[in-house]
């Protein structure tokens, strides 16, 4: 390839790259809150409800889908509720653990799941988990954009994992990627680690 050539190829890899993250940046911005809106609050990446509403709404079709009930809470980066939603029939404990999982997403930064495969694997005691304000249990997702702002947490309980088909945390995925793009993928599901003798 002649030097003209490879420094045109590099010029367009580069125009292309920042255009892509000009986008993406553009495109995050219908996901937070904005305008006058952001004054009060002074914060400029707090998730706005649409956005939290939208998710909502997409993990519920895919458990009517499914034939489950769920209950949903969508948690921005300080822990405050923006959106709850809770099917028909779903009890107390279906609300609270929703609420517990997104939180442990806020206390994180991970996957709830990570917690929960932390006292599967023997790395974590439950008890130790709890103590630190997390519920071990998967069903709840981070909420990022531009690869690494964290603006909130999204929870689900109330359905029984039939994996690897179903679960809380699926729902959840699948609402993340219908609204918002493709997302990280899900950790893996372990086995509780049998303690040696």
């Amino acid at each position: 390839m002649k030097p003209n050539m490879k420094l045109n190829a590099a010029l367009l890899i580069a125009t292309a790259l920042v255009l892509a993250g000009a986008a993406r940046a553009d495109d995050s911005d219908k996901f937070l809150v904005r305008g006058d809106a952001t004054k009060g609050m002074m914060e400029q990446h707090q998730i706005n409800v649409a956005t939290a509403e939208a998710i909502g709404k997409a993990c519920v079709e895919e458990a009517v889908k499914r034939g489950v009930r769920i209950s949903i809470v969508i948690l921005d980066q300080f822990g405050e509720p923006v959106y709850f939603y809770r099917m028909d029939g779903q009890g107390k404990i279906n609300i609270e653990t929703a609420f517990m999982k997104a939180r442990t997403v806020l206390n994180t930064r991970q996957p709830s799941k990570a917690s929960m495969n932390q006292v599967l694997t023997g790395r974590s005691s439950e008890a130790r988990q709890i103590s630190f304000g997390n519920f071990p249990n998967s069903g709840a997702l981070p909420i990022i954009i531009n690869g690494n702002q964290f603006i909130g947490a999204v929870g689900v309980g109330g359905s029984a994992p039939a994996l690897p088909e179903w679960s809380d945390e699926i729902c959840a995925h699948r609402a993340l990627t219908k609204v918002m793009g493709p997302q990280p993928p899900l950790l893996p599901d372990v086995e509780r680690s049998t303690p040696t003798r």
